[in-house]
C-alpha cells in the first residue's frame, strides 16, 4: 500500500513523513510540558486536542506539570497504510525514550515518576490526509486576513489569532497510544 500511497500523492515521501512524524510528537510532548496546546493543535485531530487538553487540565487543577526530559524519538516505523475514497490513513510506531515525571507548578518540586532514568516507550499513532488536500505553497497565509503565518512556529496568526486548518492541507495525528 506504501507504493500505491506514492504513486497516488505525489508530495508523499516516506522520509519526510517520518520526519513530521516524529515533529508532530515532540512537540506534541513539549505543549503538554509548557502548558501551551495552542502551540500544537493544528497538527492534531480535535480528538487529541480535547485528549490532550484534559490531561492539562487535571494537572493544573492539581498544581502539577508532566515533564519529558531528554525526549527523543528512538526510531519511527509505518506499519499500515490505508487508503479510503476520502484519506490517507497511516499508521506508525514511535519507539521513545524520556524521563516521565511530575513535578509541583509552584515550587518545581518533583512528586512522583521517573527522574533519573530514561524509560523506552512504544506509541502507535494514526494520521490521515484528505485525498482532496490542496498542495500548500512555501509560504502560507491566514485563512482570515490574508497575513504570512510560519505554521511551524505556532500554527496561529499572529494579527488576528485565527487557527491554520492543517487538515485542509496536510497530514494530522488522529489517534496517540502509549504503552
Amino acid at each position: 500500500m506504501l507504493n500505491e500511497l506514492i504513486n497516488l500523492d505525489p508530495t508523499f515521501t516516506e522520509s519526510s513523513f517520518k520526519t513530521k512524524v516524529d515533529n508532530i510528537f515532540v512537540m506534541l510532548h513539549m505543549s503538554l510540558m509548557t502548558d501551551n496546546m495552542k502551540r500544537v493543535d493544528h497538527f492534531i485531530s480535535d480528538n487529541v486536542y480535547e485528549e490532550f487538553n484534559n490531561r492539562l487540565n487535571v494537572l493544573n487543577s492539581n498544581n502539577e506539570r508532566q515533564m519529558f526530559d531528554e525526549l527523543n524519538v528512538k526510531s519511527t516505523e509505518i506499519m499500515k497504510v490505508d487508503i479510503t475514497d476520502e484519506k490517507y490513513i497511516i499508521t506508525v510506531r514511535i519507539i521513545s525514550r524520556y524521563m516521565d515525571y511530575i513535578i509541583d507548578k509552584e515550587s518545581g518540586n518533583f512528586k512522583r515518576g521517573n527522574n533519573t532514568s530514561r524509560v523506552e516507550k512504544e506509541n502507535i499513532l494514526v494520521f490521515e490526509k484528505k485525498r482532496s488536500a490542496k498542495v500548500q505553497s512555501v509560504v502560507r497565509f491566514c485563512p482570515n486576513c490574508g497575513h504570512p503565518m510560519d505554521v511551524n512556529k505556532s500554527g496561529y496568526c499572529e494579527f488576528c489569532h485565527s487557527t491554520y486548518n492543517q487538515e485542509n492541507y496536510d497530514w494530522v495525528l488522529t489517534s496517540i497510544k502509549t504503552w
